[in-house]
């Protein structure tokens, strides 16, 4: 079963063989759309994991648009391909529902936690991360986690959690190259059915914007403009798409 099938209440702790609730997901957040870069070896790891061919609990950091949630997403998407049951908990949504969500997920053959600095200095929700990765430690469950800073810069109040997540590997994502942020726009730009030209993509790379969030975005508006104008991506079209 994949692990997402089945809702349920959020504040209701898991049992048996219920399916998490399901959270927003991307499609393309997999392994084949991850562009590696320097991070080759954190992403290796988390295939693994995801393949259940080790039961290793990692925790993966960087900073925004390193690419930590598209990895932690994509150990989901094959993890469940491979007909494993997974849960995928966003925490930087956690105001949505209870500590009790995290409850019973060492039934599950792994968990996956984004964005767990959110819950920096919430009793109840450390408290909560703490217990769920004690019981599948005992489980040999693995626990793939993602956050901002590294784990000696958490901002946990409780030192137990802090600790435990410095136990198992820790994989710090480093920023991509201008190559690599060529090379993903290209790919995006490829599963959205067109095409942005090297060249273009090192303009905007080079001479418009740097940050990935801001090329990503500026991507979404070409697909529009694309479509809309009939034409192709070219510099001088960019040029007047950015300037109106």
């Amino acid at each position: 079963m994949a692990y997402m099938q089945e809702q349920r209440d959020m504040n209701q702790p898991l049992s048996g063989g219920q399916i998490p609730l399901q959270f927003g997901f991307r499609e393309t957040a997999d392994f084949e759309h991850f562009i590696e870069g320097p991070n080759s070896e954190a992403c290796m790891v988390s295939r693994s994991i995801a393949l259940g061919e080790t039961v290793h609990s990692i925790y993966l950091w960087g900073q925004a648009a390193s690419g930590k949630s598209h990895l932690l997403q994509a150990v989901c998407n094959l993890a469940s391909q491979h007909d494993l049951n997974i849960a995928y908990i966003p925490l930087n949504q956690h105001t949505e529902f209870s500590p009790e969500m995290l409850e019973g997920l060492e039934h599950l053959a792994m968990v996956c936690v984004d964005d767990v600095d959110c819950i920096a200095g919430q009793e109840a929700w450390e408290q909560a991360l703490f217990h769920l990765y004690n019981r599948l430690r005992e489980q040999q469950k693995p626990l793939l986690m993602t956050g901002c800073v590294g784990p000696r810069d958490l901002a946990f109040q409780l030192q137990d959690l802090k600790s435990r997540v410095s136990w198992d590997l820790t994989y710090h994502l480093q920023a991509l190259s201008d190559k690599d942020k060529i090379n993903l726009l290209q790919k995006r730009a490829n599963t959205r059915n067109f095409e942005i030209p090297e060249e273009v993509a090192a303009y905007l790379v080079r001479n418009v914007q740097r940050d990935l969030p801001s090329l990503l975005e500026l991507l979404d508006k070409f697909d529009q403009a694309t479509l809309t104008e009939q034409r192709k991506l070219t510099i001088p079209f960019v040029k007047t798409l950015i300037q109106n």
